[in-house]
């Protein structure tokens, strides 16, 4: 699925609509969605290099601006955020210590750059998603298609995709719940 594709299917909703502010609204949905939502993490490769030096570099993919680091490995051993390494800005990484090694393996959470847009299956996973955050805001527009009501209502689908997304970036397609036997008392 294409950007394209996600903008064909806004347009019977909204007559008139530039198809330029329809694409717009889609990119600002998908910066939204991977800036709350964790959607996009980029665990391909190395994270970080020249670990050892005084300026390490985060491994930026192409066409993604980088948020944070999701997870980092030294070696086989997990680095614990804001204990082994910290984020002083979405760009640079910090370390308490050295690592053992020059080049860490990790994920880090991206975000498509201005203009550009997400891997193709990551816009066909969440689309459903995409759409409801780009009629959230069209909706809210001073334009002869203006609903508030319905703004609202796409507003609360857009933010529950976001807590989805986030919750199966955190713990996968993992099911159940915690269950605890009280001790009795004797």
């Amino acid at each position: 699925m294409t950007i394209n594709d996600l903008v064909d299917l806004l347009q019977p909703d909204f007559p008139g609509c530039p198809r330029a502010t329809l694409r717009d609204m889609l990119r600002w949905a998908q910066r939204e969605l991977c800036t709350e939502g964790n959607v996009w993490v980029h665990n391909d490769g190395l994270a970080v290099v020249a670990a050892q030096s005084d300026a390490p570099a985060i491994e930026v993919p192409p066409g993604a601006e980088v948020l944070r680091i999701f997870w980092l490995k030294d070696a086989g051993r997990d680095l614990v955020p804001g204990d082994a390494f910290w984020q002083p800005t979405a760009s640079t990484v910090e370390f308490r210590l050295p690592p053992t090694s020059d080049e860490l393996d990790g994920a880090l959470v991206c975000r498509p750059t201005l203009g550009r847009d997400m891997p193709a299956d990551l816009l066909s996973r969440w689309s459903e998603a995409l759409i409801h955050g780009a009629k959230y805001r069209l909706f809210s527009m001073p334009q002869p298609w203006r609903d508030l009501a319905l703004s609202d209502y796409h507003s609360r689908q857009f933010l529950s995709a976001q807590a989805d997304a986030r919750h199966l970036a955190l713990t996968g397609h993992q099911q159940g719940c915690v269950r605890m036997q009280v001790p009795r008392f004797l």
